[in-house]
């Protein structure tokens, strides 16, 4: 038994960091319902990455990722008989995750205190860009704009380059992992309390959650981190990237023991008699001399070669690898990260591999059971287990209420 088997789930998001969320309580088990706009369904759907042809059959990479695991059923919610649907359908649910605009749902007649009417124990997340309060409650947002508002982008890059925001979408996903949290928190408490729960998200918390050590150092100390490039937050010489014969190896030293093991496993002995290396406060004033030293070092293997021989000395360390490199890794195929959907299974013209969760149960953990859903594919068994009837189902579908 999944930890959330009988947990009915209804999904009203879209994009990566709501459909995220719902995603990981699917992994364990619930029954998510995916509430998409009728007719054209979500519209991360029809994105071209990578691969025209995955958007041009409503399936992209975006949708693919966090899409599994759910039913769909698609359905007008700026209609009334829509609401109605929904508010029916929500009473017999657990959860409801959405991250339309501050206040959608509520102009809807579907927010937290109407839906409280029909199901007083509901859990209610309301995942947004600024949160439900302040004065830019009612902006939108998108990952970039969040990293640039949390000021996330000011401390990412080099003085060259200027401010940079990260690669991969780490604000969505990061807020996806919160709001799976915090669900699993509050169907927690609802166990032994009874009570329902609104919470109440942001992007821009989850920001500032993903750089809480460099905030606490602000505010308590005045001090701005400025733009680090690939600098560790201790300001260790030996901590950043280093050339080798074949790429970029990537060294982190926080502690003393790790030093000297560092310049011991690769051939530098005999720094460590120099009083100018011997503790962190006077590397820092001679950090040039020393970095130009390990790099010479490192310049006379490579990265994969060097990789082993610093970690088995107690330091961490690693190449730099690209993405096609980091699929063929020997410790991510171990990891089982992916699981793996047939054509057969798909209805697509190839298998298609899907990320898990980041974690692992010992029994009955994360799985991949059901392939991302067509738009609206499980719409009329929806509306047939709420007892409505073949010719209302007919109506509702003439009238594009689903």
């Amino acid at each position: 038994m999944q930890a959330f088997d009988g947990i009915r789930v209804l999904d009203v998001t879209r994009v990566l960091a709501g459909p995220y969320a719902s995603y990981q309580l699917g992994l364990l088990g619930a029954d998510v319902i995916k509430i998409e706009p009728a007719g054209k369904g979500e519209s991360t759907r029809w994105r071209s990455e990578g691969d025209a042809k995955l958007g041009d059959v409503g399936m992209s990479p975006s949708f693919l990722t966090q899409g599994a695991n759910k039913r769909s059923l698609a359905l007008n919610l700026d209609s009334k008989e829509g609401q109605e649907i929904f508010l029916k359908l929500a009473s017999t649910a657990d959860v409801i995750v959405e991250n339309l605009r501050t206040g959608s749902m509520a102009q809807r007649n579907i927010g937290y205190e109407q839906v409280c009417k029909v199901k007083p124990d509901i859990i209610y997340c309301s995942m947004t860009g600024y949160g439900q309060n302040g004065p830019k409650a009612r902006y939108p947002a998108y990952d970039s704009v969040i990293q640039a508002a949390a000021g996330f982008m000011s401390i990412t890059g080099s003085p060259e380059s200027g401010p940079l925001k990260s690669g991969p979408p780490v604000v969505d996903y990061a807020m996806g992992m919160s709001g799976a949290y915090a669900i699993s928190a509050a169907l927690f408490q609802r166990s032994r309390s009874g009570k329902g729960q609104h919470i109440d998200i942001s992007m821009l918390d989850s920001c500032m959650a993903l750089m809480s050590s460099i905030l606490t150092t602000y505010v308590n100390t005045g001090n701005p981190p400025g733009l680090r490039g690939n600098e560790a937050p201790s300001r260790s010489p030996a901590s950043t990237t280093f050339k080798t014969a074949d790429g970029l190896l990537a060294i982190a030293i926080n502690e003393q023991h790790q030093f000297m093991n560092l310049l011991k496993s690769i051939g530098l002995s005999s720094l460590l008699q120099d009083d100018r290396f011997k503790d962190a406060a006077s590397r820092r004033n001679h950090t040039q001399i020393l970095r130009e030293a390990i790099q010479g070092a490192l310049l006379k293997d490579s990265a994969q070669n060097w990789e082993p021989i610093i970690n088995n000395a107690g330091v961490p360390a690693a190449k730099v690898l690209s993405i096609p490199e980091v699929m063929e890794s020997e410790q991510v195929k171990a990891r089982e990260f992916f699981g793996v959907f047939s054509q057969k299974d798909c209805g697509l013209d190839r298998d298609i591999r899907l990320p898990k969760a980041a974690f692992q149960f010992l029994t009955d953990g994360p799985q991949l059971h059901k392939s991302p859903p067509r738009i609206g594919e499980d719409t009329d068994a929806l509306l047939d287990s709420l007892a409505y009837s073949a010719d209302e189902i007919a109506a509702f579908k003439k009238s594009g209420v689903i």
